[in-house]
């Protein structure tokens, strides 16, 4: 017995075989003028066309153009048309998000700090050092207060502790607050010096990433019009 290729998903199968015994093509090497032909499960885009895949994100049925044209996969699936068009336009909704939160910050950051640096380059007496640290700590507080927050492991340590010990938790969670607030207040100028170039970072990779996600969606749209896909 000879094998040969499935023209449509590649599998091996013998040349006598009237089908492929994965997507259900039928074999070409063998007359089908009276044998029955199975049906084959058909591609949700090109019902015309058998499956050889599933997409790795919906589960549609694929065939092997679509296969082929897929820019993405999941755990080395590749993904329909479809979805490979809503990825792109969800990455590109994310990086515009994130550019504009992050400039956003940026700027609001920037100009406490800024004006920190005003106040204190006036006069460097007791009084305007307080002033200027309080007006960098505007900017930094609620960055600083964002990172002092418990991890997961210490949140579930502490309802662990909350069951056995109901009165000291309370006691111990409501020192824990007002330390990590007061720590908070302290360090946050330098919270606001390091959020502002954390944000000046993000905003520059993310206008970069939005430019590459845009060419690639702008190229991949182009290819589907010359194939008649859009």
């Amino acid at each position: 017995m000879a094998l040969t290729n499935c023209s449509e998903c590649g599998t091996q199968m013998s040349d006598k075989a009237q089908s492929c015994p994965k997507c259900g093509a039928p074999n070409p090497h063998v007359s089908q003028q009276f044998t029955y032909q199975p049906q084959f499960n058909p591609c949700a885009r090109h019902p015309q066309a058998p499956a050889v895949a599933t997409c790795g994100n919906c589960g549609a049925l694929i065939c092997k153009d679509c296969k082929d044209i897929s820019a993405y996969e999941i755990d080395n699936i590749p993904m329909c048309i479809n979805c490979n068009l809503l990825y792109m336009e969800s990455n590109i909704s994310r990086l515009k998000s994130t550019k504009k939160w992050s400039t956003f910050k940026f700027i609001l950051l920037s100009i406490t700090i800024w004006l920190a640096l005003v106040v204190l380059l006036e006069n460097t007496s007791e009084n305007n050092i307080i002033t200027a640290w309080i007006i960098a700590s505007i900017g930094g507080i609620f960055t600083s207060i964002s990172n002092s927050r418990r991890s997961e492991g210490e949140k579930a340590a502490d309802a662990l502790y909350a069951k056995i010990n109901p009165g000291d938790a309370v006691f111990q969670e409501g020192m824990g607050c007002f330390t990590r607030i007061i720590v908070s207040i302290i360090f946050a100028p330098i919270y606001a010096i390091i959020s502002t170039i954390k944000n000046l970072i993000r905003m520059i990779s993310s206008s970069i990433n939005l430019n590459k996600a845009k060419k690639e969606y702008n190229e991949y749209t182009t290819l589907l019009r010359e194939r008649g896909e859009l």
